[in-house]
């Protein structure tokens, strides 16, 4: 199968720990930002990231829905286990919404910034200014002190949580700590720095959850 992606999108990071801990194989496809003609063909005109396409052919957009395509029977089992359902699904929609909206907020200037053409810094900030008013990115810069302080305070339970395991739901991954790895690899891949100013608790955190993904073979 093959997952198409932005390496600083964090559902599609949030995906590829989703198929890199259930142990299927995948080709990691970094999608060109400023020319998606390939993603348009493949899904009949949708853009966004990410996108599975399976080796049957089957396509599969938006990571919600992936997820829900992935996590049955086994896979879900050793993910979503039971009877911890919704919790585990809760807090990966808390991590898709609500701690995504400031950590991108974060995030963004830095992503704008690592662009290498004018061309792709421009198309960039046009996407975001037509959603979020003109400025926005000089606007987050600014108030990046204050973000970072409202993503701490988003985060304060999690981190408690974290203290006294190694991972969201206990002492094995789940769908909740795929979508928080999403979230903070969109930062470290921005800027290491920015993790490690919002916790350095979450880089040992990260390292942990990716040292857990199954021996590739």
């Amino acid at each position: 199968m093959k997952l198409y992606r932005l390496r600083y999108s964090s559902f599609a990071r949030k995906t590829q720990m989703l198929l890199e801990l259930l142990g299927l194989k995948h080709e990691l496809v970094e999608v060109n930002y400023g020319d998606r003609t390939e993603l348009a063909e493949l899904t009949g005109g949708y853009i966004y990231v990410p996108v599975l396409q399976e080796d049957d052919g089957t396509v599969t957009v938006d990571s919600r829905r992936i997820a829900e395509r992935l996590l049955v029977g086994e896979a879900a089992r050793k993910l979503v286990p039971a009877p911890l359902q919704g919790p585990i699904w809760a807090y990966a929609d808390f991590c898709d919404a609500v701690l995504e909206d400031v950590l991108f907020r974060i995030a963004s200037p830095a992503v704008h910034a690592a662009w290498k053409t004018p061309w792709e810094r421009a198309l960039y900030q046009l996407t975001k200014e037509r959603k979020f008013g003109a400025g926005c990115l000089e606007a987050w810069l600014k108030d990046q002190a204050a973000l970072l302080e409202r993503a701490r305070q988003l985060l304060q339970p999690t981190l408690h949580t974290l203290e006294q395991q190694p991972f969201v739901f206990g002492e094995r991954p789940t769908l909740a700590d795929a979508a928080l790895y999403g979230n903070l690899v969109m930062m470290s891949e921005a800027d290491p720095a920015l993790l490690r100013s919002l916790s350095p608790g979450l880089i040992a955190y990260q390292e942990r959850l990716e040292a857990a993904r199954p021996a590739a073979g």
